[in-house]
């Protein structure tokens, strides 16, 4: 299936500190990108014929902002799986729809969404709570969703990590996720601890225009958060070797990297951190490109001595038997 590239309301009330932190945040640095608003002359308020899908859980720092970038959708429906904080109110007074419902893993969660009967459009964008849109981006989405040669758009994610857009470490170039799609023509299956978006039908094409990954929650929140995927990784890892074609919305190299080179590799977690920070140019990014490759590195030890654990004890349970 060949890829081909296509050549917000009001912040809801709250105190002044956080409206000014939204504010500042939504000028679009240091990604050099605007957020989306209501003002936007080329892409009005709900003049997209499109369907904002947001999986939130406890995103009460980061909703506002993104639902203000999401003004030009027809819909924005919200799925929270269970928020003890303020997510659901916000969501509410931000303009969504919210549907609450418990968690079934990435892939089931954003394949109930895609299906859930309050979703009213043909064409779903997918936006996590802690991402935002920028104003040529919903014009270039209005755009192809009017005149479509494709049924899944695939774009770049800008992460922004400690203040600084990753430009460098490997994360930007091949970053291509699907997000637009017709959802009479997906369909989501898991896929380790993220999810897989596949093609019923038609084809691929790829926006120009980049989407802005920028959470709030701090690095505490990053911290605790990849904590939890260390056991999802560890047990993906451990059948791996049933993955052997590539998905048609990966990118070949980003394939190859991750499924036929790195399990090969030795001593994991320095030669990623070589690859990140020395071969694809983290150190450009300064001292938070430094600690960006090293907490990776020591993500892939994490996972790498769970690994050996398990090993280890199921090696002593079968001692017993």
């Amino acid at each position: 299936m060949a890829l081909e590239r296509q050549d917000a309301p009001p912040i809801c009330p709250g105190n002044h500190r956080t409206e000014l932190s939204l504010k500042k945040s939504l000028t679009g640095n240091p990604t050099g990108l605007v957020a989306w608003s209501k003002e936007a002359p080329s892409c009005p308020p709900k003049s997209c014929p499109v369907t904002a899908i947001v999986l939130t859980k406890d995103e009460s720092v980061n909703i506002q902002r993104c639902l203000s970038s999401l003004g030009w959708c027809d819909q924005i429906v919200c799925i929270d799986s269970g928020s003890s904080d303020d997510t659901v109110a916000l969501a509410k007074a931000g303009g969504a729809d919210v549907v609450e419902t418990t968690w079934r893993g990435f892939g089931a969660q954003r394949e109930f969404a895609l299906r859930h009967e309050s979703v009213r459009n043909d064409w779903i964008y997918f936006v996590d709570a802690d991402e935002w849109v920028s104003q040529e981006l919903a014009t270039e989405i209005l755009s192809v969703t009017r005149d479509s040669r494709h049924s899944v758009y695939m774009l770049r994610l800008r992460l922004v990590f400690l203040g600084k857009w990753m430009k460098h470490a490997g994360w930007y170039k091949n970053s291509w996720i699907p997000r637009l799609a017709k959802k009479s023509q997906v369909s989501f299956l898991m896929a380790g601890f993220a999810e897989r978006m596949t093609p019923v039908e038609g084809s691929i094409g790829r926006l120009v225009n980049d989407l802005v990954d920028e959470d709030l929650k701090g690095l505490g929140a990053w911290v605790e958060k990849h904590g939890r995927y260390v056991r999802l990784a560890a047990t993906e890892r451990t059948a791996r070797s049933a993955v052997t074609d590539r998905p048609p919305t990966m990118p070949r190299s980003r394939y190859l990297l991750k499924y036929r080179v790195f399990p090969r590799i030795p001593f994991k977690p320095a030669a990623l951190w070589i690859y990140m920070y020395i071969l694809r140019g983290g150190f450009l990014s300064g001292a938070e490109g430094l600690t960006f490759c090293t907490m990776h590195a020591t993500f892939e030890y994490q996972i790498g001595a769970l690994m050996r654990a398990e090993r280890a004890r199921a090696d002593v349970s079968l001692s017993y038997r």
